[in-house]
């Protein structure tokens, strides 16, 4: 059955309080000879008859009480009024049966009428408040429910099109809205367009086109201002704002009579907004604004995470055509240019046993250099950025192992008291030590220092002493080398450490490109390989100052799991 409404209620109310004060208006003339009945009998039942006819006026224009709920307020008068009607009637009956005589009866119920309606209006006044109020605790119920729902669904969408269609029918299946849509924003964008709708026909949402004016604070309707602000913006009365009066005719089509626009804010920007539509004024009162605000907050973030997604994949499948790539270059390089140095190499040494010429030790070089390269760039291209086999690995174990295979004749090698453990590919930390310890003897042979055979012999020591013995171990049995390479523990990881000349300040964050190199015959790949596989362990290298004036590399292990993870 259709309510009746605020305006018809309080109508009859006050109609009824004005009927019921005209005639109290008459008994008080009628009596105006007696001023004791005049007060009893007249002034204070037109007082009240005058205050039902000002709540009935106040209800009309709905500034008392919840207007949706008027019509309730209207049932309590007229109950109020019928009981005391029936109750004085029922008493006056029973003096007559009884042959007794009642004076002024006529008066005596129209004054039970008044304070009946007076009662009725306090009552229902309070009825309908409560169930205003049982009403609002159900319906935030649902549009709590919907926005759970909504956000489960928001967990399982995987396309920004499924997420959009979705929220918009779990809000509109409740009853509780009329109808809804989202339409997208890109910053620059001049006008948003519906990309998902439920509750209305297809004809109304497809031709809607709403302008967008960031720039403006004046000019632009609620969803220009929703965009610009990144706040909610509800509308209690439609045909009150002045910037809808293009579509008023089709807002009153569809019975819409308050809106919502929501934006769907995002990390950066809104991403567009949600339209929320209803078929009563003055829906969107505080609690509910508050809720649909973190439902487009949700929204936006789940837009966010689909997009990082999105960009992820593009990322994955981009590395991965670029690890096809590098494989292909690695099979080239192995293959196509080892063959024909191989063959380069052999025809060289059957030359130098022919014929004795220093260019072909030149020849020998050249093509020496090019096996070093080779190897730089195969390990480059086939190690890749990530490694997954990690395993606590003694830093110790690695770095002599690391010295027994590299060229350092005339070098020394140095611990700092135990340099602990670390989680580690271990083959691939040695071939950090071993690019470190190569780059320390490359760069200490063009120094000023003495030359590695003014000091040493080929050998090496076969004894580990205890970790905080501090100790040296040599190529050749002095211990006056061309240099001296230190391997210790710091706070959060390791450091190696030469007293060469030292890498220039200027240069530092040059030294791990690709190519880059200040010593006669190197590749430029050494300290390249080093960054790619710290990088690959989630560590970070940092070059500085030794103590000794040479070239510091310290690594920082710390935290290197959850940084793996997020890669």
């Amino acid at each position: 059955m259709e309510r009746v409404s605020a305006r018809t209620s309080g109508t009859v109310i006050a109609v009824a309080g004005l009927v019921l004060a005209v005639v109290h208006l008459q008994s008080a003339v009628r009596l105006r000879a007696s001023p004791r009945l005049l007060v009893v009998e007249a002034m204070v039942p037109l007082v009240l008859a005058l205050i039902v006819a000002g709540i009935g006026g106040l209800l009309r224009e709905e500034r008392l009480g919840p207007a949706p709920f008027a019509d309730r307020t209207l049932g309590w008068t007229v109950v109020g009024t019928v009981a005391l009607v029936v109750a004085v009637g029922w008493l006056f009956a029973d003096a007559a049966i009884r042959g007794q005589s009642v004076p002024g009866a006529g008066r005596t119920v129209l004054n039970a009428a008044t304070l009946g309606a007076v009662v009725g209006l306090v009552v229902g006044i309070y009825d309908a408040r409560g169930q205003c109020q049982r009403r609002r605790a159900e319906q935030l119920t649902r549009i709590n429910d919907t926005l759970r729902i909504a956000t489960q669904e928001m967990v399982n969408a995987t396309e920004r099109d499924e997420l959009e269609a979705v929220v918009c029918e779990r809000l509109t299946d409740t009853g509780i809205y009329d109808g809804a849509w989202i339409g997208r924003y890109v910053p620059g964008d001049e006008f948003v367009r519906p990309s998902a709708w439920a509750g209305h026909d297809d004809k109304y949402f497809q031709p809607l086109e709403v302008a967008i004016d960031i720039d403006s604070q004046t000019e632009g309707g609620p969803g220009s201002e929703a965009i610009r602000t990144g706040e909610l913006q509800p509308i209690q009365n439609v045909f009150a704002e002045p910037s809808l009066e293009p579509w008023w005719d089709m807002l009153a089509e569809k019975g819409v009579e308050s809106m919502a626009v929501v934006p769907l804010v995002g990390s950066e920007h809104a991403h567009g907004f949600l339209t929320i539509y209803a078929n009563r004024a003055n829906v969107f009162d505080t609690r509910e604004c508050e809720a649909l605000s973190e439902l487009g907050e949700s929204i936006g973030h789940a837009i966010d995470s689909m997009t990082a997604r999105k960009q992820l994949g593009r990322r994955e499948r981009e590395l991965a055509r670029q690890n096809e790539r590098l494989d292909e270059f690695a099979s080239v390089v192995s293959h196509d240019l080892r063959n024909p140095l191989n063959v380069a190499h052999g025809n060289l040494e059957l030359a130098r046993m022919d014929v004795d010429d220093d260019r072909l030790g030149r020849v020998a070089d050249a093509l020496d250099r090019m096996d070093e390269l080779i190897d730089d760039l195969l390990t480059l291209a086939r190690y890749g950025r990530t490694v997954d086999d990690v395993q606590p690995v003694d830093v110790r174990s690695v770095a002599e192992r690391a010295w027994a295979t590299t060229e350092t004749e005339g070098a020394q090698l140095r611990f700092d008291d135990d340099p602990g453990t670390v989680e580690a590919d271990e083959s691939r930390l040695t071939q950090v030590f071993e690019n470190l310890f190569r780059n320390s003897v490359e760069h200490s042979s063009t120094s000023s220092r003495a030359e590695p055979g003014d000091s040493v012999e080929h050998g090496s020591t076969n004894r580990r002493p205890a970790a905080d013995e501090g100790v040296e171990f040599t190529r050749g049995g002095e211990t006056d080398a061309a240099v001296t390479v230190t391997v210790g523990r710091t706070a959060d990881g390791f450091y190696v450490e030469d007293d060469g000349p030292g890498i220039p300040e200027s240069e530092r964050d040059r030294v791990f490109e690709g190519g880059y190199t200040t010593a006669d015959g190197g590749t430029g790949f050494g300290l390249n390989i080093v960054r790619t596989v710290a990088e690959a362990h989630g560590w970070t290298v940092a070059v500085t100052e030794g103590a000794a004036g040479g070239a510091r590399f310290e690594f920082t292990t710390a935290g290197a799991e959850a940084t793996r993870r997020e890669r």
